[in-house]
């Protein structure tokens, strides 16, 4: 008998919205550990942050007979549970603390403070953040409670979050109601959540048309990462291949998986969680298959949830275009992009959820843009609005409000000289959360704007998204990060290692966070990085409206599908 065959499998809380094939790796004897990325500073740096708040947060608790950081196992499952909460009805309800939001402005979300967890309130202020991982995590624990004897008759749980207006909220998870309806009350208030989920990984997830609880899917998940480890464990035919799924990006097992992706082709490089599944299904297996896929196998993908249209042209489109080495295909021959007299190009750092200290632009624009603007005192080029003090603070109110009347005064200067202004930016989700939060976090700082005075700007014609526009004007056979598509333009940053997450390692060693004093150099790192980031923007801007994206193939060019052994002779 082999040696794993007498081990025991425990999973952990995050087994059930785990990659499968992660999961037969962790178990596989054979996988070899020296393949695995090397940890990540900016991860490492995140979880020792989120940690330091799961201590604060568990010593706020002022519940008699609370247990906190419980290690629990049991026969096939194993967890820390932050916080054990004494139910009303005996046995004990799980909470955990996470590292992100867990709540929004809204209504609905159900809610407890910390001194008083089972006093629950349907709230009027706050709607829930939904994160499926949270809820089938609460389920993990509640399951592992039962085979302990220790679990409460009714099946919920807590989260704590972290970045949301009071971080001692409990948002509380019905794990039982069927649909996310809940058809029983816990005290006087009724509350659910809707499952979610999907098989995009490669497993098992809710079943088309029914309603299952949060439980329900969960189980069903469970059952089978347990397979897929024991499988593994036993050194038994795999029972999960690899395929491109959002967790690759933070997966130790990345690198393993990617070379064996494209040696293969794998369709998931271009059609990655559910649409590979569905194109597998129907004989589409590798990237050439896609391109030569017919209208009926397209059929298998989803439409898109914000368009409605179909995805699968699209796929096929790209497809075609990693087989060309494409990086991105041009929709039309004419590439469009708005350009203004006045243009600003803007970029915020942050650092996790405490706040946005770096708000870094600069300024250009037509001749008689800049003789407007610098008639008006303004200087051309890249001008920080920057707080060193460790967030979150008050300073970064006062920085913001700086930052803000920089551009509206702008945007004056061009509108009394009857001239265009835009603001460019590249992913408005990213700074529009600042452009919101940081007025509702600081109103009392004099020149705040109102919720009103953002919305009307980031709704008008004056804000514009680069990665809006270069989606609406390409299709890219890969990633659209500023960082992949800018060396199109020509553009490369001066750092060896421009990265989002890497800047929040520069950051606390810029504040002095761990006790040192603060960094001089990283502080100039990060003016640097950040510079380059607003100049990457200005670059690729330039590049498609100045002719020189015409280099790019069009899709009429790959409307005719290639044969892949062109590309053998070739």
């Amino acid at each position: 008998m082999q040696t794993g065959q007498t081990e025991r499998v425990r999973l952990g809380a995050g087994s059930a919205s785990s990659c499968r094939r992660r999961i037969h790796l962790d178990h596989d004897p054979t996988a070899d550990p020296t393949a695995r990325s090397a940890p990540d500073p900016a991860a490492a740096l995140i979880r020792r942050e989120i940690g330091v708040h799961r201590v604060e947060m568990a010593a706020r608790v002022d519940v008699d007979g609370a247990r906190l950081a419980q290690d629990l196992r049991s026969g096939s499952r194993q967890a820390v549970v932050d916080i054990l909460v004494p139910g009303p009805d005996g046995g004990w309800i799980p909470v955990l603390i996470k590292g992100h939001r867990t709540l929004d402005a809204g209504a609905g979300a159900v809610v407890s403070s910390l001194t008083d967890p089972l006093r629950w309130v349907s709230s009027g202020e706050l709607r829930v953040r939904p994160h499926h991982e949270d809820a089938l995590a609460l389920a993990h624990c509640h399951r592992l409670l039962g085979e302990l004897g220790l679990a409460g008759p009714r099946a919920v749980g807590g989260v704590i979050g972290r970045g949301n207006a009071d971080d001692t909220t409990i948002c509380w998870y019905d794990l039982a109601a069927p649909g996310g309806v809940a058809a029983v009350s816990f005290g006087a208030v009724s509350f659910g959540l809707g499952a979610g989920g999907s098989a995009a990984d490669g497993g098992p997830g809710p079943a088309p048309g029914s309603a299952p609880s949060i439980l329900d899917d969960y189980d069903a998940r469970f059952a089978d990462r347990l397979a897929v480890a024991e499988a593994a464990l036993r050194r038994e035919r795999p029972l999960a291949s690899p395929s491109r799924v959002s967790e690759c990006r933070r997966c130790p097992w990345n690198p393993v998986c990617t070379v064996e992706l494209t040696l293969g082709r794998d369709v998931s490089l271009i059609a990655p969680g559910a649409d590979a599944a569905g194109l597998r299904a129907v004989g589409v297996v590798t990237i050439d298959d896609l391109a030569l896929a017919d209208d009926d196998q397209l059929a298998a993908v989803a439409p898109s949830r914000s368009t409605g249209a179909l995805r699968g042209p699209e796929l096929r489109l790209r497809a075609r275009a990693w087989q060309a080495d494409a990086v991105l295909i041009r929709r039309r021959d004419a590439v469009q992009v708005p350009r203004a007299d006045i243009e600003l190009d803007v970029d915020m750092e942050c650092f996790i959820d405490d706040g946005a200290y770096l708000w870094g632009t600069y300024l250009s624009g037509t001749a008689a843009g800049m003789t407007a603007a610098t008639g008006a005192g303004f200087e051309g080029g890249y001008q920080p609005f920057v707080t060193w003090h460790p967030l979150p603070d008050r300073a970064e109110g006062v920085m913001f409000a700086e930052f803000w009347a920089y551009l509206r005064e702008l945007q004056l200067v061009a509108n009394d000289a009857g001239l265009t202004f835009a603001a460019y930016c590249y992913s408005r989700q990213a700074e529009e959360r600042w452009l919101f939060s940081t007025p509702a976090r600081y109103p009392d700082v004099p020149g705040m704007p109102s919720a009103q005075e953002v919305r009307a700007f980031t709704s008008s014609a004056s804000w514009v998204d680069m990665y809006e526009m270069l989606g609406r004007e390409f299709l890219a056979a890969g990633s659209k990060r500023l960082k992949t598509v800018a060396p199109l333009a020509g553009f490369n940053w001066r750092d060896p290692e421009p990265d989002g997450a890497n800047s929040m390692v520069w950051y606390r060693a810029a504040v002095g966070a761990d006790g040192a004093p603060p960094s001089e150099s990283q502080k100039r790192r990060l003016l640097e990085y950040n510079e380059d980031d607003v100049l990457a923007t200005l670059a690729l801007r330039r590049w498609m409206s100045d002719g020189a994206a015409a280099d790019t193939p069009t899709v009429a060019e790959l409307s005719v599908p290639r044969d892949p052994l062109e590309r053998l002779a070739g």
